[in-house]
């Protein structure tokens, strides 16, 4: 019976091929994490899904050395938004390779995984086990 065994280098190499592996978002994606988001879809963790063709708010993140803020916003055919100052701190972090949004000072607090996250896609995991997926808000264009 042969043992296997790998080398420093090899093991390192199979980690970080193995890290590359997993879908999950790099480092260099957070910049793509700033902006207007628009839900697009929820799946419930007995797999079923609710799609949210329409919506009335988009979500802005907006966040700089590892803490920032979440808010709600509503579009207008102005190009502006519609806002409060109610904005909710948020708090980025890695943990095992794995990026995590965490909501600390909420008033339950909760944090969501990010799974995906592009220029185009953000996909997140709430603590509860709902996923939530999020589009790169589009601007509403008045018909002129």
């Amino acid at each position: 019976m042969r043992s296997l065994r790998f080398s420093t280098i090899g093991g390192a190499f199979l980690l970080l091929l193995l890290w590359a592996c997993s879908g999950g978002p790099s480092a260099d994606s957070l910049k793509h994490h700033s902006g207007y988001w628009e839900i697009s879809g929820v799946e419930f963790p007995d797999g079923s899904r609710k799609s949210y063709p329409v919506n009335s708010t988009v979500e802005y993140f907006q966040w700089d050395g590892g803490v920032g803020y979440r808010k709600k916003v509503q579009p207008t055919l102005g190009g502006t938004f519609l806002t409060s100052d109610d904005a909710l701190a948020l708090e980025v972090a890695w943990r095992d390779s794995r990026l995590f949004l965490s909501f600390p000072r909420a008033a339950d607090p909760w944090e969501e995984e990010v799974l995906e996250l592009n220029e185009n896609q953000l996909i997140t995991r709430h603590s509860n086990g709902l996923q939530y997926e999020y589009t790169r808000y589009q601007p509403l264009t008045n018909p002129e």
